[in-house]
Parts: structure tokens; sequence; C-alpha cells
């Protein structure tokens, strides 16, 4: 079977039980999704408990399926902060192979970019999480060009992912790029084209939330609040014969052939939506047409 370009995103399991779950990785495993992405941080670590217990349960699920978990955001008492400190990633990836009760993650991202961050302790951590055989892959998450070029300055190991969030309800990775020169605000640098940078090095984009505006407006295919961009939707909808999220999902998957796109929803038509948006071919000329009528400028 193909493997899909789709990842399965498990932030909400909260709201399933075991059973929910194992039934969802199965039906995600039967149609090519093998890709499943979590965090210590989800459900304030239960999220990964809870995918241990139904990989206690269910010990054949583990070779058929690529876990990525990310570490770094962590809670005090005066609320959420960063982390990337070596001693607390060190604890934090140990932690949650624990709770997932597994010897080892396929992919470990950096969560979100601590500003203490010293690039030779994340490579000392890293370097030794690789010797130990706990992690197989490394990368990184909403962090920017220059952030990865210092990193990569003390890493053996390449930085291999980046989470960013991109959709047509949130594009300022793209939007820099068309906007060059350019004097309004969507020419102001926001993103250091690390887009292009990604795409030099190699470094698979993985798009979160790709149906929200922004961060976090509610979903892209509210009617009401967007009516212009589901209007073009719902033409390109019946022009493929298809949903509009299997549209925008083919929007986002059309930049490159190897950005992925992470659903996180639980809903197995949603997720089949999802699927099919890796089927469509969109034009040149539909793409443009989707991205003007999300609300953006072309020059």
């Amino acid at each position: 079977m193909k493997r899909s370009r789709i990842i399965q995103g498990l932030m909400r399991i909260s709201s399933l039980n075991e059973d929910q779950l194992y039934d969802l990785i199965r039906f995600d495993l039967d149609n090519g999704i093998y890709f499943f992405d979590i965090a210590d941080c989800y459900d304030n670590t239960n999220a990964e408990s809870k995918l241990g217990r139904v990989l206690k349960a269910h010990p054949e699920l583990r070779k058929e399926m690529f876990i990525q978990t990310k570490g770094a955001i962590t809670f005090g008492e005066s609320g959420g902060y960063y982390d990337f400190s070596y001693d607390h990633m060190k604890e934090a990836l140990n932690a949650s192979l624990n709770r997932m009760g597994i010897d080892y993650v396929d992919s470990y991202l950096y969560h979100r970019p601590d500003i203490f961050m010293d690039a030779s302790e994340v490579a000392r951590m890293v370097d030794e999480a690789f010797k130990e055989g706990k992690i197989k892959h490394f990368g990184v998450s909403n962090c920017s060009k220059e952030m990865m070029k210092y990193l990569s300055s003390e890493l053996i190991h390449k930085i291999e992912y980046n989470q960013i969030q991109l959709g047509l309800g949130h594009m300022p990775l793209v939007e820099e790029c068309f906007n060059f020169n350019m004097s309004n605000v969507e020419g102001n640098s926001r993103t250091e084209d690390t887009y292009f940078y990604m795409k030099r090095k190699g470094i698979q984009l993985q798009a979160w939330s790709p149906f929200l505006v922004n961060f976090f407006e509610g979903s892209l295919f509210d009617e009401n609040k967007y009516p212009e961009i589901n209007k073009a939707l719902s033409e390109m909808a019946n022009k493929y014969q298809t949903s509009k999220c299997a549209i925008a999902t083919a929007f986002v998957l059309a930049l490159n052939k190897d950005i992925t796109v992470i659903t996180g929803s639980l809903n197995k038509d949603h997720v089949k939506e999802c699927l099919d948006g890796e089927n469509i071919r969109l034009s040149k000329e539909d793409w443009y047409y989707l991205y003007k009528a999300s609300g953006r400028m072309l020059p």
C-alpha cells in the first residue's frame, strides 16, 4: 500500500477511550496513514499515556506505526514555558518513552523554540539519544531559518522536519514569497524566507492545523465568517468531484512533493476527505484562484 502524506495528529484524543483510539489507528493504517504525531504536553501527558495503553494491548501495531513525539513545552506554577536545556529534554524524552511503553520514537521534535537555547546542549542530547537508539529521526517545530541554522551549527544529525502551521487560513510562510519588495504589511519579513531555506536543505515541512484560521480564529470551513473562500472551495470541490476539505488539503500538498499535512480530526469521514486530497492535482490556475479567494493579495 502506498504510504500517505497525511499524518494523524493525536492532540485531541482525550475524547476517545482506548478502544476508540485503537479503532482510529487501525483505520489509519488500513488506509495508508502510517505517521502518527503526538507530544508530551498534549492533554498534560495523558495523550501519550493513552497511546501507550493501546500499544500495550495491541503490540502488533508498533511495527506498523511511525511515531513522532515532541518535547520542550513544560508547565510550572506560573504557567507554561519552553525549555531546550539538556537536562530537561533528556528527562522529557525518557518520560515520553516510558508513558508510551516503547524503546524508541521514530521521530523526535523540539516543540517550540526556547529563547535560551544552546545549540551545543541540543546537539549533546540529540547525539546521545541517537547513540542509545531512542530516536531514529530528528526535527523541530515552529522554528525559523536562523534558529535551524544555529542548531545545525552544532548538530551531527540533520534536521529532517519542521512542523509549521500552514493552510488556506494561515499563510505567512507563502505570502512573504509573493510580496517581496512591496510596501504592504505582507511584504514585511515574518518568516525569514524559511520556506525556501527548508526546500533547499531538504527539510520536510509538516503542515499543522491546515484548516484553522490563524491562531486560532475558527474553522476555515465556517461559511458565515469566511464566505469568499468557502465559495471558491465549493466551486473547486464541484470541479474535481470531491469535498472542500479535500481541496484544502490538495492546496497545501501541491506546494511541494515532500510536504505532509497533519489532520487533527478523529472523525474517520474527515480523515478520509484529507486522504482524498492526495489524489487531486490542482492546476496552477486553480491554486492561485484559491490563494486569492482566501483574501490574499497577489501583486
